[in-house]
């Protein structure tokens, strides 16, 4: 087996809702105008890789819930390429309801807890096969990513890794010897600010270019664009024109997936990666879910050549 891009990371399934007029209060009904049900997370990421021709693995895990199993379909749907997805006996759920509004999202999210097994298993599929980069989903402390840092870069592959809103941004830690770990660190501004502790995501662009010392950041801003910082150049590409946005929900690993094929694939410089990453992410949030409309890379190019 033989990838260009190797997708550690599990599948999400997202209920989303859109179209209501103000968040839920207790003891009250409030209807949506719209609702989608589509994987996330990884998922979002692995189907936009797709559609832009990436030969991709995913290593994930599906239980024998529903839930595990629609987003599996969806998947095959897609061509993804599931050989290296393990597949359990027992539910495995990994379930979140979003509600859109204003630009924004909420979440109510319950997740199993993790495979027992799951670094061994992600391990032993680093060996089973070869790929040219490794794409983490979420954020990972140093003793859980090193093992997955040396073994890919072994390999003669590079590492990248998005950071997720998690509830430990939130806690005080080393973060300047977490996030520079991986060749690639992929935040959005949010979770570069929550990092670095400021206000400012040029203040948090350059800190975590400091701590990662010469490797690539890439911060995810929504309309404000996406930055970057590689030995201490920033680079910037402005959001795609968009005259309606209807749900952000997954934007960011749609952004990954065209960054990742323009920069890792095409080997394209930084600020054409940058606009790649853009128009997957601006082509996102004009639909429902992540993935729902991420481009082809047909469209891609035409939005790359003419932007509307």
């Amino acid at each position: 087996m033989d990838f260009d891009i190797l997708l550690l990371g599990d599948y999400f399934f997202d209920m989303i809702y859109t179209g209501i007029e103000h968040m839920p209060v207790l003891g009250h009904e409030t209807y949506s105008q719209n609702l989608i049900a589509t994987g996330g997370a990884m998922f979002t990421t692995a189907v936009a890789l797709r559609r832009l021709g990436t030969n991709i693995g995913w290593a994930t895990h599906f239980g024998n819930d529903y839930y595990s199993q629609y987003v599996r379909s969806l998947a095959l749907t897609e061509a993804i390429d599931l050989s290296i997805a393990k597949n359990l006996d027992h539910p495995y759920r990994r379930v979140t309801t979003a509600l859109a509004l204003h630009g924004e999202r909420a979440f109510v999210t319950f997740v199993d807890p993790d495979e027992h097994d799951m670094d061994s298993y992600w391990l032993e599929t680093l060996n089973r096969c070869t790929f040219r980069h490794l794409h983490l989903g979420g954020l990972m402390l140093p003793d859980e990513v090193l093992p997955f840092v040396e073994k890919a870069h072994a390999l003669g592959a590079t590492i990248s890794m998005d950071c997720q809103d998690v509830p430990m941004l939130k806690e005080s830690r080393a973060w300047h010897e977490i996030v520079n770990t991986t060749d690639i660190f992929m935040p959005n501004a949010r979770e570069a600010l929550l990092l670095t502790g400021t206000s400012d995501v040029q203040i948090a662009l350059h800190q975590l270019g400091t701590w990662c010392d010469g490797r690539l950041v890439v911060v995810k801003d929504g309309a404000n664009g996406a930055w970057a910082i590689h030995k201490g150049e920033v680079f910037h590409a402005p959001a795609m024109p968009i005259s309606q946005v209807i749900d952000t929900t997954g934007a960011g690993d749609c952004f990954n997936a065209g960054f990742l094929h323009a920069y890792i694939v095409e080997h394209q410089p930084i600020d054409v990666a940058l606009r790649y990453g853009n128009i997957c992410g601006g082509c996102s949030v004009q639909g429902i879910g992540g993935a729902t409309t991420a481009p082809t890379y047909a469209q891609l190019q035409a939005l790359f050549k003419h932007p509307e």
